[in-house]
């Protein structure tokens, strides 16, 4: 997409914090971009509160959070900013469209509802959350968005809407902040539906607050062995209060089967969790080249066998017609052997 042409979309996240930190090269996608400005000190020690709006507050108190709109375009242009609903389910957590509404979305505001940038150009807004005194223990989830209409042509109709967000996780209830903990309880190897060999943690959220998960596999033959790795957890999964997910660790091909002991150390900002146990990889279907490596079906091996053989068996009883049609023709003193 080129510099002049609609924005490209962004999800909330840790991407946000990417494209505003370095304008886009020439021949890249312009963005728009939103992100926190001021971490409250209970998130000194939670490296999410650099990127998302994350806070836990008493029954009727009032949170306030400045963000920073940034519009890396060569083109002025006219930001929404507005808060939707969200929730966590699945492992993921999901975003609302414009106009979901939830608890939190009904307690939070945010000003000024549009800003206009011009290229380049950076502008402030106030996320406010307001607490009813009554409101119930427990986290809530939304996304304080920015969005910008982008039109096919001048004075054309609306082609599409894009936005970016930060997402807020507010956790409510008296005295101090719910510990965030989860535990790693099982590890096993297996394969990915394209024959590459994986690891798959199952891993249970059993603190007060949802955790973003992100970490690394390492593999030794053993205690004194060197490892092998690190290999990345994939990233996204989000687990709610109480939920139990997988979290997929790709191996790279040429990783021979094993055996192995494997270590993986997973983190939800600085909570920090571990588990090792002994495995096998299954052999991969790919080399470490990149090359897939295909191997006929047992299936497929059969069928091309009763092919084989009946050629085999068409071929012999031919043979033996034309035997006996020669020998009939030259007679038995003058027959020709095939």
């Amino acid at each position: 997409m080129s510099r002049s042409g609609s924005l490209a979309i962004v999800v909330a996240g840790v991407m946000v914090l990417v494209l505003w930190a370095t304008p886009a090269p020439a021949g890249e996608p312009e963005t728009v971009a939103i992100r926190p400005v001021d971490v409250p000190a209970s998130g000194t020690n939670d490296p999410r509160a650099q990127f998302y709006i994350v806070d836990h507050v008493a029954p009727g108190a009032t949170l306030r959070r400045q963000v920073e709109v940034i519009n890396d375009t060569t083109q002025p242009r006219d930001i929404a900013l507005y808060v939707a609903a969200a929730d966590i389910g699945g492992g993921e957590f999901r975003l609302g469209d414009a106009g979901a509404a939830n608890e939190l979305t009904g307690w939070t505001t945010v000003t000024p509802t549009m800003v206009r940038l011009g290229p380049g150009a950076k502008g402030d807004a106030s996320v406010t959350i307001t607490v009813p005194s009554g409101a119930t223990s427990g986290e809530r989830y939304a996304v304080a968005w920015a969005a910008v209409s982008a039109s096919s042509s001048p004075g054309g109709g609306i082609l599409e809407v894009n936005r970016v967000g930060v997402r807020i996780y507010l956790s409510v209830g008296p005295g101090e902040e719910p510990p965030t903990d989860f535990a790693i309880t099982s590890l096993a190897s297996g394969q990915s539906s394209d024959g590459r060999p994986i690891v798959t943690a199952l891993v249970r959220n059993t603190g007060g607050r949802a955790v973003d998960l992100s970490g690394s596999l390492w593999l030794r033959r053993d205690a004194a062995a060197r490892a092998v790795g690190p290999f990345a957890a994939q990233l996204g999964p989000t687990l709610g209060i109480g939920e139990a997910e997988p979290v997929l660790v790709p191996v790279r091909p040429g990783v021979s089967p094993g055996p192995w002991d494997a270590s993986l150390v997973l983190h939800s900002g600085s909570t920090e969790r571990s588990g090792t146990t002994r495995l096998t990889l299954p052999r991969s279907r790919w080399s470490a080249s990149g090359e897939l490596h295909t191997t006929p079906s047992p299936t497929g091996t059969r069928r091309l066998a009763s092919v084989v053989g009946a050629v085999v068996v068409l071929a012999l009883l031919s043979a033996a017609v034309v035997r006996r049609r020669l020998r009939h023709a030259t007679g038995p003193d003058r027959a020709v052997e095939l």
